[in-house]
């Protein structure tokens, strides 16, 4: 068994067990056992139970992005050694020469989490400092930046502007989904926006066009 398999047999057994206790209660030695590994092989593959519930994540959504879309638009980490580079995490899908069209990344993030709901509500709901839901604002937070860079394309904007735009749209669409998970009577994550469905980063390039225009006035 290579590298992959084993991590994904790891990654597998976890979930299953996520569906027959909470999360919170489900050890590194209920892993280990229904796996039928040792603990040297889950620590040489994870560091921990928040390192496991990442790795999954972002195995899933790298999935889905490479069946979805082309080589050229996905999006890795840079200057990474961790495991988790190889699996692309975003989109770059230009519209136009300042327009970004990232709607079919939403939905594709939106699935993700609906094909294993009840396994990705437990674990967004923590919000301790190496949660699964503080490691995406970490890891999308810059991404949002790139992307107001893009459609800012060598105009002005103070430093502080981007930062706020960036910090404000990552949580809207975080929140949007974390919140979604976690209501019951909600049956799909996805399909209810509409024509609104790129409103991250039309509502974005709206705002930088009206901020430019009354800059120019």
């Amino acid at each position: 068994m290579n590298a992959l398999s084993t991590m994904l047999l790891i990654a597998d057994t976890f979930v299953a067990l996520c569906d027959e206790m909470p999360l919170k209660k489900v050890s590194i030695s209920d892993i280990i056992e229904r796996t039928g590994k040792n603990r040297k092989t889950f620590y040489y593959h994870f560091e921990n139970k928040e390192c496991l519930i990442t790795w999954i994540f972002r195995y899933d959504l790298g999935q889905k992005l490479k069946k979805r879309f082309p080589e050229s638009a996905l999006v890795y980490e840079e200057n990474s050694n961790d495991s988790i580079s190889r699996f692309p995490y975003y989109i770059l899908q230009k519209s136009g020469v300042r327009s970004l069209d990232h709607s079919e990344f939403f939905e594709c993030f939106g699935n993700v989490l609906e094909a294993k709901r009840r396994f990705y509500t437990q674990a967004l709901v923590d919000n301790s400092p190496y949660s699964l839901r503080n490691y995406l604002y970490n890891l999308y937070l810059p991404a949002l930046r790139t992307d107001i860079d893009t459609i800012l394309s060598n105009r002005y904007l103070p430093n502080e502007n981007i930062q706020f735009l960036a910090e404000f749209y990552t949580c809207a669409f975080l929140y949007y989904y974390i919140r979604k998970c976690d209501q019951p009577t909600v049956e799909h994550l996805t399909g209810q926006a509409g024509p609104f469905a790129n409103i991250i980063h039309s509502s974005l390039e709206m705002q930088i066009k009206e901020a430019q225009l009354r800059r120019n006035l």
